[in-house]
């Protein structure tokens, strides 16, 4: 919000400060990555630091605006034309999954894993607007599934999963059709489907979404040895889509 007297926050499309100077410019809010309220939130106390202790306004706007996330935090790890594939991996609670998704105009989001109890529901029901679609994988799949039907049935949602027969299923919900899509019976095979299922919806989505976004909103030990090996599994099947592309 814009800043009072005292404050640092955001103005005209900046980051200000009102604190230690007079409503000076610091860094177009556009430039902070990752993007969206956290981002901004976690900029805005680096640059209150920062200003406390005189450092000038020009060294802010460089730090910032040449700083990247770490991996599996927002990290942009491929682009098709105009979309980015961004992995969020860190993004293991429902909370964190919303954080995700408010810094992005428009996503298919793939989800799942453990929630451990958490509702998804207010996620669903926070992020509707936003979703261009839904790819859902994990042990709690259809926990998210459910809750897309009850709050956002308008948004397509696939579910990709492991069969009885050790095959990778595809389930989509516009058509209530289930076929084989892989005979490899492994998480990197179910994370493959999910991104090129979730390519498969952003090109159909009429407005465009801007993001394939991997911001599982649980956690990743019924498939993954972790976090960090679910966001490496989404880049490296990203990175194959985006280079698909190329030839």
């Amino acid at each position: 919000g814009e800043p009072s007297s005292g404050q640092l926050g955001i103005a005209g499309g900046s980051l200000v400060d009102a604190a230690f100077a007079d409503s000076l410019p610091l860094v177009p809010a556009d430039r902070i990555h990752p993007p969206g309220p956290a981002g901004l939130s976690d900029a805005l106390a680096a640059a209150a630091l920062c200003r406390a202790i005189g450092v000038p306004a020009e060294a802010i706007d460089a730090g910032l605006t040449g700083f990247s996330p770490a991996a599996h935090r927002g990290q942009v790890v491929a682009r098709i034309g105009e979309v980015d594939f961004v992995d969020d991996s860190k993004a293991t609670n429902p909370h964190a999954a919303q954080s995700a998704i408010d810094g992005r105009r428009r996503v298919v989001l793939i989800a799942g894993g453990l929630l451990k109890g958490a509702s998804v529901d207010e996620l669903v029901t926070a992020s509707a607007d936003k979703l261009a679609g839904l790819v859902a994988i994990g042990a709690d799949r259809d926990l998210i599934v459910e809750s897309i039907a009850r709050h956002a049935p308008q948004v397509p949602t696939v579910t990709v999963f492991t069969g009885d027969d050790g095959s990778v299923n595809i389930h989509r919900t516009d058509g209530a059709q289930v076929f084989p899509a892989s005979s490899a019976d492994s998480a990197d095979a179910v994370m493959s489907q999910a991104v090129a299922s979730a390519w498969s919806l952003a090109q159909a989505d009429g407005p465009g979404p801007d993001a394939v976004l991997l911001a599982p909103a649980a956690a990743s030990l019924d498939m993954f040895a972790g976090y960090g090996a679910r966001g490496d599994s989404f880049a490296a099947a990203a990175r194959e889509l985006a280079a698909a592309a190329e030839r």
